[in-house]
């Protein structure tokens, strides 16, 4: 059922990024919603973002302005995959004034030393401690395409692919694939979707797949090539 998803949600996002099976645990979600009759749903995007909830953000010297700078281009999946089925996506974490409040939390309250072990999220966990249980508020944190169970489809996607076709894709297009299974999106972008667009003027050009960026963007929401850190 996932994996006859998958155009419908590139279609959907204009997207081959990597990261289609955590698009596609939130396009199920958000069509579960619609079956149900509903025009409204209430997400938590943003949550990790801006309280600090991913893991590698354990390794960068001033998180504050990392999470300040990443809060001016928050995209999230969930909007265009609101549109397809005709959805409200309300987004409370994002509201402008509650973002500007975060952005004054200093980030000692927001990612935790506890014991070995870095806690993300450190004081939404706390906010929550009188009405979820201990074992929800302090769980791990896990994608989103690990908690659903969407993760195995990367195993299933690349066995699609052989080596050879692999080898010719990457000398014929322009595209830098991360692996078989970029490739594998890459080919239902080109037919769901069509041609990469090129850059604008004034725009950056993308590494991974020459399509154009904001300046100074660090993720490319068309092919995925994220800047590193």
């Amino acid at each position: 059922e996932a994996i006859f998803a998958i155009p419908e949600v590139i279609r959907a996002l204009k997207s081959f990024d990597p990261a289609i099976p955590n698009d596609i645990a939130c396009f199920f979600g958000l069509k579960f919603v619609r079956d149900l009759g509903l025009k409204t749903v209430m997400t938590g995007d943003g949550a990790d973002e801006l309280f600090a909830g991913y893991s590698y953000m354990q390794g960068i010297d001033n998180l504050k302005d990392y999470i300040s700078r990443m809060s001016k281009g928050i995209f999230f999946s969930s909007n265009a995959l609101g549109k397809f089925f005709n959805l409200q996506v309300k987004q409370p974490y994002l509201d402008k004034d509650f973002v500007d409040f975060c952005l004054k939390i200093p980030v000692k309250f927001k990612l935790r030393q506890d014991k070995k072990t870095f806690v993300g999220k450190w004081i939404l966990r706390k906010a929550f401690e009188k009405i979820l249980p201990h074992d929800i508020i302090w769980q791990s944190k896990r994608p989103l395409e690990v908690g659903s169970g969407t993760t195995k489809l990367r195993e299933i996607i690349a066995s699609k692919i052989d080596d050879e076709e692999f080898r010719q894709a990457k000398d014929v297009y322009q595209v830098k694939f991360i692996n078989k299974e970029h490739y594998y999106y890459y080919k239902i972008y080109k037919k769901e979707v069509g041609k990469v667009p090129a850059a604008l003027p004034g725009e950056q050009v993308c590494p991974g797949c020459g399509t154009g960026l904001r300046k100074k963007s660090g993720h490319c929401r068309i092919c995925g090539w994220t800047k590193k850190l």
